[in-house]
């Protein structure tokens, strides 16, 4: 049986990615009900296993276990040792608490979901972006909240996994995904789409915990991107994809769930904003981890 390790990083990104993961109208009828469920949580939700555990079987044979993670969850289980210093959005300890969890959970794959800005010229919102790789930019080498360092930092972190992969998305599996998506209140897409391609680079800015910054620190992280590479696209702004790249040497792609335009996070991102583009994400994650039963059952492995 192979193991997948869905790692999302908020609480109020987990409830509507789990909303629609867990909903017959929304789920494809392929994907059961979890085995376990821990959902809905509060925000200040303190646990160390996962929110929500899924067993699909091929007949009467379990072939593929996915557990779904909230990074949120882990960093207020595991307080650091100067609790004054927390922040739900530290890279610093997202990457002090997740490093252990996949270390213990082995998974064949891993796939990184959260929230994300889109550079692009028009609006993108409630899509969703699907990626296999990784740049970091640090946001803010000062901050006292946040201070993870890495020789990782301005690299293009390379694709790990089976490029085969990327061939699940299909038109048919787009079809079957953007069908169901809704629109965000604030500056839809005028239509929402899944896109996915292995060269596909999620740009993530780690050590910011200021929602204010982002609208600096976005355009410095692409402008550091295009320094080091001229070339591989880019459709996803946002600061913990890379975090949890660096926690794990597993195959890994990402899963972004856009909520805004670049330099427009202060007019268009609010609760209900957020929560639109990653319901949207759960829709395309139920879909894709019942392909990748199909593509492991298949013979063909996760990794590249």
């Amino acid at each position: 049986m192979k193991k997948i390790a869905i790692i999302v990083n908020k609480n109020w990104e987990t409830e509507p990615v789990l909303d629609s993961m867990t909903n017959s109208t929304f789920r494809p009828v392929q994907l059961p009900f979890p085995q376990t469920l821990n959902s809905p949580k509060d925000g200040n939700n303190k646990m160390n296993v996962p929110r929500a555990v899924y067993n699909l079987m091929t007949g009467a044979v379990p072939t593929l276990q996915v557990s779904v993670w909230c990074i949120q969850d882990l960093m207020y289980f595991n307080i650091p040792p100067d609790p004054t210093k927390q922040s739900s959005s530290s890279s610093e300890e997202k990457y002090r608490v997740l490093p252990p969890v996949l270390a213990a959970e082995n998974p064949d794959l891993v796939i990184a979901v959260g929230t994300a800005g889109s550079p692009t010229d028009i609006s993108l919102n409630g899509s969703v972006v699907i990626g296999a790789n990784f740049f970091i930019h640090d946001g803010n080498t000062n901050n006292p909240l946040s201070k993870l360092k890495s020789k990782d930092f301005g690299k293009v972190l390379p694709s790990n996994v089976n490029s085969n992969l990327f061939n699940l998305i299909s038109n048919d599996f787009k079809n079957a995904v953007e069908s169901k998506f809704i629109k965000t209140p604030r500056n839809p897409a005028e239509h929402a789409v899944c896109i996915a391609s292995k060269v596909y680079t999620a740009l993530s800015s780690v050590n910011v915990t200021d929602y204010t910054e982002y609208n600096w620190v976005d355009p410095e992280a692409i402008a550091h991107f295009r320094q080091v590479e001229k070339k591989l696209p880019f459709n996803s702004l946002e600061t913990t994809h890379g975090v949890i790249k660096l926690s794990t040497t597993k195959p890994i792609i990402f899963v972004s769930a856009i909520t805004d335009q670049l330099e427009h996070f202060d007019v268009e991102v609010n609760p209900t904003q957020n929560y639109v583009p990653a319901f949207n994400a759960g829709i395309v994650l139920g879909q894709l981890v019942v392909a990748l039963n199909g593509f492991a059952q298949q013979g063909n492995g996760f990794g590249g």
